[in-house]
C-alpha cells in the first residue's frame, strides 16, 4: 500500500496544521494525573482567538490491561462566528513510549457506534487503542458513547457543526482516527477531516482500505493528514511484520534533540511542543521546510533546542 508523502508545508493547509497542534496541546493541558476525572478548565487557552472552548469529555484508560481508571481525554473547541467550525481534540500519553514493544500484540475487530451497521470480520485495529475509544466503567459511559453525545447534542443545537475538524497527538492521533471512521458510518451527514500527530499504525491493511473508501464515499476530497517525524519511533508501530499498516498522506518533518544519541531521544523526537515548533519554523520559511541546528521550543526550557533538517521520503520507518 502505497503512502503519499509531502515534505514542503506549503503543499498543505498549513494554518490548519498549526491550528490544530495547538488544539492538540490544550489537550493535554485539560489533563492533570493527580484529579484525572476533572477537566482543567483553567489551563486550557482556546487555539486562536476564532474559537471558544466549549467542554472536555473523558475515557477508561485500559492501556496496560490493568484496572481501567477514568480519565479526561479530549476537549472542544467552537468557533465564535457563524457558520460553527467544531475542533474535537484527543489527547495522548507518555505511558505509549514505555510499550512500543507490545503495541499490536492483540487486535479488535472494528464496531462503529451504529449497532446497526455491520463491518467485515477481516477489519482489525490495535487492541488497546479500540479499548480505550470503546470501554466503560461503572457509571462513566464509554468515550465512544460521550462523542456521539456530544455531536448529536451540537447538530441539535442553536449553533449546529458546519465544519468539524478532529485531532489528536500520539495516542490521541488513533483516537482520533477511530473516531473519524466511526462517524463516517454512524452519522454519514457530518462532514469531518481529520489531521493528526504522531499517529502510530492503528490497524491493518483491511482497516485501511475501509477507511480511505468510507471518508471518500463521503467526500471525495476528504483526506486524513499525518504529520510525522521521521525520527519518531511511536509512528512506526505496530509492526508492519504484524500486519499493521498506515493512512495513505503523510506530511513529514525531520527533528531530533540537537545533543549526542538525540536521534535515539524517543521522548525529544515524540514531543508535540517539538513538532509545534518546526511546524511554526517550516511555515515562516518561504520554502516549507525547516532547516536549523538549534531551533528552541517554547515550553519546553530557556536552552531546549532540537534539530530540524530536510526529511528523506525514501527512510521512512524503514527497520519497522
Amino acid at each position: 500500500m502505497t503512502i503519499n508523502y509531502s515534505t514542503n508545508i506549503n503543499d498543505i493547509n498549513k494554518s490548519k496544521v498549526l491550528l490544530l497542534i495547538e488544539a492538540s496541546l490544550q489537550a493535554y493541558n485539560a489533563f492533570d494525573k493527580s484529579q484525572s476525572t476533572t477537566c482543567q478548565k483553567v489551563k486550557i487557552s482556546p487555539p486562536s482567538s476564532d474559537y471558544e472552548f466549549v467542554e472536555c469529555w473523558s475515557g477508561v484508560d485500559s492501556l496496560f490491561h490493568q484496572d481501567g481508571t477514568e480519565e479526561v481525554y479530549g476537549v472542544v473547541f467552537r468557533s465564535y462566528q457563524a457558520p460553527h467550525s467544531y475542533i474535537f481534540a484527543f489527547r495522548g500519553t507518555a505511558s505509549i513510549l514505555d510499550m512500543l514493544d507490545d503495541l499490536g500484540v492483540e487486535h479488535s475487530h472494528f464496531a462503529p457506534y451504529d449497532k446497526s451497521i455491520t463491518v467485515d470480520k477481516q477489519i482489525k485495529v490495535e487492541a488497546g487503542f479500540f479499548n480505550v475509544y470503546t470501554e466503560s466503567l461503572g457509571n462513566t459511559q464509554s468515550m465512544q458513547t460521550q462523542l456521539f453525545h456530544l455531536l448529536d447534542k451540537y447538530t441539535t443545537s442553536e449553533k449546529p457543526i458546519d465544519e468539524l475538524m478532529i485531532t489528536g497527538h500520539s495516542l490521541g492521533s488513533s483516537l482520533c482516527e477511530l473516531f473519524t471512521l466511526d462517524i463516517a458510518l454512524s452519522r454519514p451527514n457530518i462532514k469531518a477531516s481529520t489531521i493528526n500527530y504522531a499517529c502510530p499504525r492503528t490497524g491493518n491493511k483491511e482497516y485501511v482500505e475501509f477507511y480511505d473508501a468510507q471518508l471518500a464515499q463521503q467526500d471525495p476530497g476528504t483526506k486524513t493528514l499525518r504529520v510525522q517525524n521521521t525520527y519518531d519511533k511511536v509512528p512506526c508501530v505496530p509492526l508492519q511484520d504484524m500486519g499493521y499498516k498506515h493512512t495513505s498522506y503523510a506530511f513529514l518533518v525531520a527533528f531530533y534533540k540537537g545533543l549526542w544519541l538525540g536521534e535515539a531521544n524517543l521522548l525529544s523526537c515524540h514531543s508535540a511542543l517539538n513538532y509545534q515548533a518546526v511546524l511554526k519554523c517550516a511555515a515562516e520559511n518561504g520554502e516549507g521546510v525547516c532547516i536549523i541546528d538549534g531551533l528552541p521550543v517554547p515550553g519546553n526550557g530557556k536552552d531546549y533546542k532540537v534539530k530540524s533538517i530536510k526529511p528523506d521520503t525514501t527512510d521512512v520507518c524503514s527497520f519497522w
